[in-house]
């Protein structure tokens, strides 16, 4: 059984999901395109305190066929927090761009952005037959026929790691920027928590594919992926991952809580040793401890995934 504040957020996000389904699927219309969220949405954490970010798939030639103000006028007519206006959501994404443009001076941190949420926590809000064609393209795109059965997926590893490692670094660099466009605090936790989630539930689906030829190995991709995070985690390891998710149980409730959230809102980079601040980012510390435990107790230490995370 899981946490009670996962379980509640997984029943609000539940609920919510439906709502914008069914409010997309009553004013739009047609196959050329599809509406994705990712986020705590994606995740199945959200609350009342998450944004929403959410963007439209489509093949370079339908851009012109994309309902931008229909789906901005009914999504963000149902949450109260919206997504940043130069972030990487609430736009048209080509095809080509998120299967395709992996790597090289064309891979944007934005692409990226866009490309990993869309693997690693998203659900469809329109169109799913769409999502999972689009899906299922760029998991082909990351094992291809060449791939062994004594592999791993590790193309997909080394892009889930990048892309981590990416998201960290920029954290950094915005902190001493003196960025203030976000609250420092809450997103410090979410680094510590939320896309360490998201990293680590790439890492195990990547890991998963061990000893599968490719076709088994995109099986079992799809079969994970479309799980949100925490169900990924809790599918692969089971009852052996609640030690864990009680760590990240305690992450949602205290940044579900408004008061706690407003208090975590004032905390600046300066203010490290806040008493609040600092027992969740020891919490995330021990959050690590417990996954790394995880890994090691599946995974012994001739799978490929050690030798694919270190060289």
């Amino acid at each position: 059984m899981l946490p009670a504040t996962i379980t509640t957020n997984q029943n609000y996000t539940a609920a919510r999901l439906a709502e914008m389904r069914n409010a997309l699927s009553d004013q739009l219309h047609g196959s050329a395109f599809c509406v994705v969220v990712t986020g705590s949405f994606g995740r199945h954490e959200a609350s009342e305190q998450s944004d929403l970010d959410y963007f439209i798939i489509g093949r370079e030639v339908d851009r012109d066929l994309a309902p931008h103000q229909a789906v901005s006028e009914i999504l963000e007519g149902m949450v109260t927090k919206k997504a940043a206006i130069d972030g990487p959501f609430s736009s048209y994404v080509p095809a080509e761009e998120l299967v395709n443009r992996i790597g090289l001076d064309g891979d944007t941190n934005s692409i990226t952005t866009r490309r990993l949420l869309f693997l690693l926590e998203c659900e469809w809000l329109y169109n799913e037959t769409g999502k999972r064609a689009f899906f299922d393209e760029l998991i082909a795109n990351y094992v291809t026929e060449t791939v062994t059965r004594e592999s791993i997926a590790r193309f997909l590893v080394n892009d889930v790691i990048r892309y981590y490692r990416t998201i960290s670094v920029d954290f950094e660099i915005k902190t001493r920027e003196g960025d203030a466009r976000k609250a420092w605090a809450p997103r410090r936790l979410k680094l510590v928590f939320s896309r360490k989630m998201l990293y680590f539930g790439g890492i195990i689906a990547a890991a998963e594919t061990a000893d599968r030829d490719y076709v088994g190995k995109r099986a079992k991709l799809s079969e994970l992926l479309q799980l949100p995070p925490i169900i990924r985690v809790q599918t692969v390891f089971g009852d052996k991952s609640l030690p864990a998710l009680e760590l990240y149980d305690r992450f949602l409730r205290e940044l579900s809580d408004p008061d706690v959230r407003k208090r975590l809102e004032k905390v600046g980079p300066n203010d490290r040793t806040d008493k609040e601040l600092r027992s969740l980012l020891d919490a995330g510390k021990q959050f690590s401890r417990e996954l790394i435990k995880l890994m090691n107790d599946r995974y012994g230490p001739d799978h490929p995934i050690h030798e694919a995370l270190l060289m």
